[in-house]
């Protein structure tokens, strides 16, 4: 927990008595953090877009931009008391809100990392819309080509000689 002031800011009175505090420092941890992902997750997402998310895609867009980067900030335990207390988490979007920064100003993550996080958000997103998708890692399909489809559609050229040498036969 945090002193009644941090860094010469009074401490806003509706949020007394929150079970969690969020410190400055971890404020602006989660705001790097969160701007990160929503930069690799939701590159070209408008406001308009946001305010018509089907609540599937708003339930992913709150997890992946707000509580996932809190959750890594100050651990799971932390988060639920947060998500469990109503003053704690108006402090917490009260912090969230005076540290948002600059898109421009927070350190781009790299191409992996990015292209992990967008493939976890689609197939998190497709869970929640009801398809099922394993969190094992799929089989690599084997590209060499089988004696499978020789004789069919798949093969012209042989097709063809298969009519031609039947015509022949009769």
């Amino acid at each position: 927990m945090q002193s009644p002031t941090q860094h010469g800011v009074a401490f806003p009175g509706e949020f007394a008595n929150a079970d969690y505090v969020l410190s400055d420092d971890d404020a602006r941890r989660w705001v790097v953090l969160s701007e990160q992902t929503a930069q690799c997750v939701y590159p070209n997402l408008t406001r308009i877009q946001q305010a018509h998310f089907s609540k599937e895609d708003a339930y992913i867009y709150s997890q992946y931009v707000f509580f996932y980067p809190l959750e890594r900030v100050i651990g799971e335990q932390y988060v639920k008391f947060i998500q469990n207390d109503e003053k704690s988490m108006g402090y917490a979007q009260y912090q969230f809100k005076r540290f948002k920064q600059n898109p421009e100003s927070v350190p781009k993550l790299t191409d992996k990392q990015c292209a992990t996080l967008r493939l976890n958000a689609k197939d998190d997103l497709a869970v929640v819309k009801g398809q099922y998708k394993s969190g094992m890692v799929d089989d690599i399909p084997n590209d060499s080509k089988s004696g499978e489809g020789v004789a069919t559609n798949d093969n012209k050229f042989f097709f063809d000689i298969i009519k031609w040498g039947a015509a022949l036969l009769l």
